[in-house]
């Protein structure tokens, strides 16, 4: 009788006995540093790791391919040696980290503001990443997104990443883990990306001005700069990864937001907690600013959420007011959404004076609510106003929703 391929492998078959395919399966489940590292351990799982079927199998857990596979070509080259085959692994980690939503850094002040400032790297056919620039879209009088292609990267014959903005070549290099610089290819010949450390205590915007500093055409390189602008080149364009784009369980509020704003335009909003549970929300514009003082539209020190049921006095706080319910015309209207929980905020007089129809007794700061609907969006307003602000996701699973091109 023949035994099975488990009792055949038995309790003390060691690492290098398995056949090539189990140590590929291996080697795919790890993230590519930590495929590197354990093709260190013996001889069979660096054959393995230089093995041409490694790329492929990593490129299906990583979804870049569907299951089971194209017949060939495939969407990228194999690899014809370990060489190759490693810068294909780096490639494809290199992709997988630029994966979500940027926010590009404000320009030097002897530059034009670079409108909209939120890029977002998304997978495409063919094993491609594609890069669009993202602004808010009143279309219709409906509340979506406009995409803008900017970059495309790819991987070519030898393994390597190339990237284009239309049909000048670019560089996207990563300073860091969460700060990347889109640059002229020509500006960028010879560098490679740079991983700095953070500086613990240092305000963000003192770190990323450093770097800017560092990487812009002008520190070192100003003549250079001066020459690609002239011969079609590019300003190097800097931006910072939006860590928490969407919310979660326990941070229901976080990520980025649309809604339409009290004045009637169509905003951004970027809602985030900080380490010791506060919540604050700002505009989308107002981050491209040089100037870090700006006013946040919103933000509680206190996230604990009221539960129901309700007082009446909340409800009829809620029930009271209109929602906001496009940007073309002043229409508002009643809409009665399920609350799930009412956290209370507080928001800079200069924010919301204007809309105010009743004085204020404190004269520096405005009590507001925040409306949490069933849904998982949410709404909010401010005493002294008889309006709410509703707003609704940019994205979901990485995805943006709601798009127009």
């Amino acid at each position: 009788m023949g035994s099975s391929p488990a009792a055949a492998a038995g309790p003390g078959t060691a690492l290098e006995d398995l056949p090539e395919d189990a140590l590929l399966s291996i080697l795919a489940l790890l993230a590519p540093p930590d495929a590197a590292a354990a093709a260190c351990a013996c001889r069979r799982l660096a054959a393995a790791a230089s093995s041409p079927a490694l790329p492929l199998a990593l490129a299906l857990r990583l979804g870049l391919l569907p299951s089971p596979p194209p017949s060939p070509p495939l969407p990228f080259p194999a690899p014809s040696c370990p060489a190759a085959a490693r810068r294909l692994l780096r490639s494809l980690h290199r992709l997988r980290r630029l994966l979500g939503l940027w926010r590009r850094l404000p320009s030097s002040a002897s530059l034009p503001a670079l409108p909209p400032s939120l890029a977002a790297f998304e997978w495409a056919p063919r094993a491609t990443l594609a890069a669009s620039l993202l602004a808010p879209s009143a279309a219709d009088g409906g509340v979506g997104v406009s995409k803008r292609p900017f970059v495309t990267l790819a991987i070519d014959e030898s393994g390597d990443t190339v990237a284009a903005a239309g049909d000048m070549p670019v560089c996207v290099n990563f300073v860091g883990g969460n700060h990347i610089v889109v640059e002229a290819a020509a500006a960028a010949a010879g560098g490679e990306d740079e991983e700095v450390e953070m500086v613990s205590g240092s305000p963000p915007e003192e770190v990323y001005a450093h770097f800017a500093n560092r990487r812009s055409p002008g520190a070192g390189r100003r003549r250079r700069g001066k020459q690609g602008r002239r011969g079609g080149g590019m300003e190097a364009q800097h931006f910072v990864r939006i860590a928490d784009a969407e919310p979660t369980k326990a941070r229901p509020l976080q990520g980025l937001w649309k809604g339409i704003c009290e004045d009637r335009t169509l905003e951004f909003y970027l809602v985030s907690y900080d380490d010791i549970g506060g919540v604050t929300c700002r505009r989308f514009s107002d981050t491209r600013s040089q100037n870090s003082c700006y006013s946040p539209v919103f933000w509680t020190t206190d996230t604990t959420f009221l539960e129901p049921p309700f007082s009446e006095k909340e409800l009829d706080n809620y029930s009271s007011r209109d929602h906001i319910r496009g940007v073309a015309s002043d229409h508002a209207g009643t809409e009665n959404r399920i609350i799930s929980r009412i956290l209370c905020i507080n928001a800079s007089y200069d924010v919301v004076d204007r809309h105010l129809s009743t004085p204020l007794e404190n004269g520096r700061n405005v009590e507001g609510r925040i409306w949490l609907y069933e849904d998982g969006t949410f709404g909010f307003g401010f005493v002294g106003s008889h309006s709410i602000i509703d707003l609704r996701h940019v994205s979901s699973a990485g995805c943006i929703l709601d798009t127009s091109h």
